[in-house]
C-alpha cells in the first residue's frame, strides 16, 4: 500500500495557500504580456508559468510516498499515553544511579559510556528463577492432583525442572563471562550441586528448594549492586558526560521522558515495533483516548495540555478496544472472514489512577479476551520530600458573627523536624495561620478556628448598596508556604468556597408552659440580632387557654403563607387540642414542601407522643419504648455521625470536642426513644452500661427534623452563660434550617443553592418573584440566564411552585466547570428591575493528582499481572519490541520515496517550464 505524506517544516495547509498565492500572482503578472495573443495562449502560457511556481513552493512541505507491505499476520499493538497533570511531574528526588540507566536508554548518554552487561545478567538469571519457581509450582499441583502416583514422580519432575534451570544459568554465564566474579558463579553451582530433590515429603522439597532460591536472588542483587557500584565510581570521578546527562533529566517531565523514550531513544521502541507490528497511538485525556499518527506524535504533544486534575487509567482503553471489536463483528456480519489479531496494550503513565472503574478489573477482563498490558512505570518509585494540601474540611454556610471552624487534611512526607506554617487566605490577606513541625506521616489533620465578620462586612460595602445580600461567598484558598525542600509546589494550595450569612432569621417557638429550657432558648435568640422570634406560649396553666391567632410576636400566624415566612419551628410540649387540623397540615408542609427546619424538645409530659395521632407524626423520627420511664443520664457523647457533623463542633480538635461533649451538664431526665429506620443519633446519652439516643435527626420531604429527647440544655450554662449554650444553638440552627435566598432586590429573590458545586451537578434554582405592590407574583413566566465569561452559557425554564404563591423553582443541566452568575428574566418585568444576581463555581474534582509525587507501580504491576503481562519501568521501554515479538505471526517492510528531493519533480518543474517557452517561442514572444 503506497500513500503520499506531507513531513516538510511547512504543514500542509500553509504550503498550499503559499503555494496558491504565489501561483495566482504569477499567473496575474505573466498574463500582462499576452493580450495580443490568441484566446487560448492567454490562458495556457501563463498556468504553465504558474503550475511550475506552484510545485516549487510546494516542495517546503516535504511530500513523500510512503510504501508499507505486510508480510503473514502481523500483531495489534496499542501504545496509550497519559496526557494527565501527574505527568508533567520532574523526578529530580529519583535516585542517582536510576537517573543514569534512564538517560542511557534514552541516548542522553553515549552507549559506550555505560556498560549494561552486569544488568542484562541480572535480568536474565531472575528470568530464569521465575520460570524454575513456576515449573516447582506446576510439579506440586501435578502431584496433588494425581494422589495415587508416588513421590518419586513428582521427585522425577522437579529434577527435570532444576536441570533445565542449570542449563540457563550455564548459558548465562557463557553469554556473560566478565559480567560477574566466576568465584561467585563457582558458589552459585557449588549451592546448586547441593540441592537434593529426592526428598519425600512436598515440605521437606519445599525447604530445600526455599534455600536455593533465596541465594539465586542474593546473587541477583550483588550483580545489580556491583553495577550500581562502577557508575557510582564513574559519577564520584566528575564525569562531564554524567553530570550533563542527570542536568537533562532533572529538566525533563515525565511527559517528555516518555516522548523521547518512544521516538528519540536508542532503541527507537516505535520504529522496531512497526517493524512486526501494527502500531497504533493514543493520547489519554481522562476517560477518552485521541490517536495520533506516530509522525505527528511530537507536534501533538507539544500542542496537548495536561488534562486537569483526574486520571482515569480503564474507561479510554476500554472503550477503545471494544471500537475494534465492534469493527471486527461489523466485518464478519458483512461476509468477510475477520482474523482476530493478537493485540497488547503498552500503557506509558505514571500509575496515577483516582477517577473511573478500576482499571486492575478492567486488565482482567480485557486478559481474558487475549489482550496483555505491557505498563511502562514513569516517574520515582519513593516519594519525595513534599508537603501538600490534599483536602479541606469546612461548613458551607456559616452565620457572619460565627466562627468558621474546620480542618485542612495535609501529606507530610519531608523530612521530620522541619518547621512549616500553614495558613487560610483570602486573596492576599491572611486569616488564619498556625506554625507546624513536619511529622514525615502520610496524612495530618490541622485544625482550625477563626472569625470572618470584618470580612464580610469589608465584601459587603465594596457591592452594589441597590441589591441587598443575604449571604456574602468567601472564595478561601488553604496554604502551605513553599519549603525549599520542596520536589512539587503546584500542590501546597487548595482552594474553597463557603457562604456568609449576614440576613435576619424568623423563629416560632411553640409549647405549652413556660418552662426553663423554652425561657432560655427564647432569651438567646432574642438578644441576637440574626434573629426575629415569635414565642407562643399557651395551654392549661399559661395565660393562653387557646391557641392565640395573629400577626403580633406572641401569635400563632394566621395563613399558610405567614407560617412559611418562618426558617425555623421550635415545637415543645403543646397539646395537640389547641391546634385545628389544617393547621397540623401547615405545619407538615413547612417541613416537607416549603423546607424548613423543625426542633422537637420531648418533655415529661408526653405532649409530644400525642403527635402521632395527627397529620404531623409522620415527622417524628423517633417512637417511644412502651412502659419506659424516664431515665437519669451520667453523660452526653456524640456518636461516629455527631462528630462528623460540624454544627456539633465546640472545640477545632475531634478529640477534644468528643471530650467537651461529655463534660457537659447531662440532663436529668432522658425520655426512653428509639430512632426509625432512615433517622441518625447524632448524640447518645450514657445510662449505666448502655447508651439511648439523646439527639436524633433526619431529612422529611424538603425540609430537616431534630429531636431532642430532653429539655434541658440550659443546663449547658452551668459557670459559662451564654458562651456555649448560645453557640450550640446558632450552630444546631443553620444545620436544620433552610437556605435562605442568597440576594435580593425589590422585586426579585434569587437562591442558586451552595456557592460551589463539583463537575456533573445540576444547580438547582429558587427564586421568588413580587409585583410593585409587594404581594407575590403569581401567573408569570420565568427563566433563569445563566452567564459565563460575560455570555450567556445556558438557560432555564423556571416552573411556578403550586404551594407557595410566588415562588419559582428550575434545575439546570449539568455544567462545566467555571465561574457563573445567574440573571433572572420575567414576563411583565424589565430586565433592569431585576438587579439581583446569583453566584456559583463549578470546580473540577478534587482527586489530590498532584500530591502523590511517586509513581504506583504497585497498581501498574497489577494490572500487568491481571492480564497475564509485564510492568516494565522506563529505563527498561527498549525490551518492548523483544517482549512483543511472541504476538506477532509477520512482518511489515515501510519505506518511503522523498518526492521533494527525486528528479520526478524537479522534471516536472524543468518540463512545464520548457513547454512554457517553446510556446512562447512560437508565439513570438521570445
Amino acid at each position: 500500500m503506497t500513500s503520499i505524506r506531507f513531513i516538510g517544516d511547512v504543514p500542509l495547509w500553509l504550503g498550499l495557500v503559499l503555494s496558491l498565492v504565489v501561483g495566482v500572482l504569477s499567473w496575474r503578472y505573466y498574463r500582462r504580456e499576452s493580450f495580443n495573443l490568441p484566446q487560448r495562449l492567454k490562458w495556457l502560457l501563463p498556468l504553465l508559468r504558474a503550475s511550475a511556481f506552484f510545485l516549487g513552493i510546494m516542495i517546503l512541505t516535504g511530500p513523500v510516498l510512503h510504501h508499507r507491505k505486510t508480510i503473514g499476520e502481523p500483531g495489534r499493538v496499542k501504545i496509550y499515553v497519559d496526557l494527565s497533570e501527574s505527568m508533567t511531574m520532574l523526578d529530580q528526588h529519583m535516585p542517582t544511579i536510576r537517573k543514569l540507566q534512564i538517560a542511557n536508554e534514552l541516548g542522553w548518554l553515549n552507549a559506550e559510556e555505560i556498560k549494561t552487561e552486569k544488568l542484562d545478567l541480572a535480568e536474565g538469571l531472575a528470568q530464569a528463577r521465575l520460570a524454575f519457581e513456576q515449573r516447582l509450582r506446576e510439579a506440586e499441583a501435578s502431584a496433588e492432583s494425581a494422589p495415587d502416583k508416588t513421590s518419586s514422580v513428582t521427585n522425577e519432575t522437579v529434577k527435570k525442572a532444576a536441570r533445565s534451570f542449570q542449563e540457563e544459568v550455564t548459558q548465562l554465564r557463557e553469554s556473560f563471562p566478565n559480567a560477574f566474579n566466576q568465584a561467585e558463579w563457582k558458589n552459585l553451582e557449588t549451592q546448586f550441586a547441593s540441592v537434593t530433590y529426592e526428598q519425600e515429603s512436598p515440605e521437606q522439597r519445599l525447604q530445600v528448594t526455599q534455600g536455593f532460591l533465596r541465594e539465586i536472588v542474593s546473587i541477583e542483587e550483588a550483580i545489580k549492586k556491583s553495577f550500581d557500584d562502577d557508575l557510582e565510581q564513574k559519577l564520584n570521578a566528575g564525569d562531564d558526560s554524567y553530570r550533563s546527562a542527570i542536568a537533562m533529566f532533572d529538566e525533563s517531565t515525565r511527559l517528555r521522558r516518555a516522548e523521547v523514550a518512544l521516538t528519540e531513544s536508542n532503541a527507537e521502541t516505535v520504529m522496531a515495533l512497526r517493524e512486526e507490528h501494527e502500531v497504533e497511538l493514543l493520547m489519554m485525556h481522562g476517560a477518552e483516548a485521541r490517536s495520533i499518527e506516530i509522525d505527528e506524535f511530537e507536534s501533538a504533544l507539544n500542542r496537548a495540555e495536561p488534562q486537569g486534575h483526574l486520571t482515569d487509567l480503564s474507561s479510554a482503553i476500554l472503550t477503545s478496544q471494544r471500537t475494534v471489536q465492534k469493527t471486527v463483528g461489523t466485518s464478519d456480519s458483512a461476509g468477510d472472514a475477520p482474523v482476530q489479531k493478537q493485540t497488547a496494550v503498552v500503557l506509558l503513565t505514571d500509575g496515577q489512577h483516582n477517577s473511573g472503574p478500576s482499571p486492575v478489573q478492567t486488565a482482567k477482563i480485557l486478559g481474558g479476551q487475549g489482550v496483555k498490558y505491557f505498563c511502562v512505570s514513569f516517574g520515582a518509585a519513593e516519594q519525595a520530600e513534599d508537603l501538600a494540601v490534599v483536602g479541606v474540611e469546612y461548613p458551607e454556610l456559616v452565620f457572619k458573627s460565627d466562627q468558621v471552624r474546620g480542618a485542612v487534611i495535609l501529606r507530610d512526607s519531608i523530612t521530620e523536624s522541619l518547621p512549616f506554617v500553614v495558613q487560610i487566605r483570602n486573596g492576599d490577606d491572611v486569616l488564619w495561620q498556625k506554625e507546624l513541625v513536619s511529622q514525615n506521616m502520610p496524612e495530618r489533620r490541622v485544625e482550625f478556628d477563626f472569625a470572618i465578620n470584618e470580612l464580610v462586612d469589608q465584601l459587603d460595602d465594596s457591592l452594589d448598596s441597590s441589591v441587598v445580600r443575604h449571604s456574602i461567598p468567601l472564595n478561601l484558598q488553604a496554604v502551605i508556604i513553599p519549603l525549599a525542600e520542596e520536589a512539587e509546589t503546584k500542590n501546597n494550595q487548595r482552594s474553597f468556597r463557603l457562604a456568609a450569612i449576614k440576613q435576619s432569621y424568623k423563629l416560632l417557638i411553640l409549647d405549652g408552659r413556660s418552662r426553663w429550657e423554652t425561657r432560655y432558648l427564647r432569651n438567646v435568640f432574642d438578644r441576637d440580632e440574626q434573629w426575629d422570634v415569635t414565642t407562643v406560649i399557651a395551654g392549661p396553666g399559661t395565660d393562653e387557654q387557646t391557641l392565640p391567632r395573629g400577626d403580633r410576636t406572641d401569635q400563632f400566624p394566621t395563613s399558610r403563607e405567614a407560617l412559611f415566612e418562618f426558617d425555623l419551628i421550635i415545637l415543645g410540649e403543646i397539646p395537640p387540642a389547641l391546634f385545628e387540623s389544617y393547621e397540623f397540615d401547615w405545619l407538615r408542609e413547612f417541613v416537607e414542601i416549603r423546607g424548613g427546619g423543625m426542633v422537637l424538645i420531648d418533655g415529661q409530659r408526653g405532649k409530644l407522643r400525642e403527635l402521632l395521632e395527627t397529620s404531623l407524626g409522620s415527622l417524628v423520627p423517633v417512637e417511644w419504648k412502651p412502659d419506659a420511664t424516664s431515665m437519669l443520664p451520667q453523660s452526653l457523647e456524640l456518636t461516629e455521625r455527631g462528630a462528623a457533623e460540624s454544627s456539633l463542633r465546640l472545640a477545632a480538635d475531634d478529640f477534644q470536642n468528643r471530650k467537651f461533649w461529655t463534660e457537659l451538664p447531662p440532663p436529668h431526665t432522658l425520655i426512653p426513644v428509639t430512632a426509625l429506620p432512615g433517622a441518625e443519633v447524632l448524640v447518645e446519652a450514657k445510662v449505666g452500661a448502655q447508651t439511648e439516643a439523646a439527639i436524633v435527626t433526619r431529612n422529611y420531604g424538603a425540609g430537616r427534623i431534630l429531636y431532642f429527647a430532653f429539655d434541658e440544655t440550659w443546663r449547658w450554662r452551668y459557670k459559662s452563660a451564654d458562651l456555649w449554650h448560645q453557640r450550640i444553638w446558632n450552630q444546631l440552627a443553620t444545620y436544620v434550617m433552610p437556605r435562605p435566598y442568597a440576594v435580593s432586590d425589590e422585586f426579585v429573590s434569587i437562591d442558586t443553592g451552595p456557592v460551589s458545586y463539583d463537575f456533573g451537578e445540576s444547580v438547582d434554582v429558587r427564586i421568588r418573584l413580587r409585583g410593585v405592590d409587594g404581594k407575590p407574583a403569581v401567573g408569570s413566566t420565568a427563566d433563569a440566564l445563566f452567564w459565563k465569561n460575560g455570555k450567556i452559557d445556558s438557560t432555564v425554564a423556571l416552573e411556578a411552585d403550586p404551594d407557595i404563591p410566588g415562588v419559582y423553582r428550575g434545575r439546570s443541566q449539568t455544567l462545566s466547570t467555571g465561574e457563573y452568575t445567574v440573571s433572572i428574566r420575567a414576563s411583565g418585568m424589565s430586565d433592569s428591575a431585576l438587579k439581583a444576581r446569583g453566584e456559583f463555581i463549578v470546580e473540577g474534582l478534587e482527586s489530590g493528582e498532584m500530591a502523590a509525587t511517586n509513581a504506583n507501580e504497585e497498581l501498574l504491576s497489577q494490572m500487568s499481572a491481571a492480564s497475564a503481562g509485564v510492568m516494565l519501568r522506563e529505563e527498561d521501554v527498549g525490551r518492548l519490541p523483544e517482549l512483543l515479538r511472541p504476538f506477532s505471526d509477520g512482518r511489515i517492510l515501510e519505506s518511503e520515496t522523498l518526492i521533494w528531493q527525486s528528479y520526478w519533480w524537479f522534471a516536472a518543474m524543468i518540463l512545464l517550464l520548457t513547454i512554457e517557452w517553446g510556446m512562447r517561442k512560437r508565439a513570438g514572444l521570445l
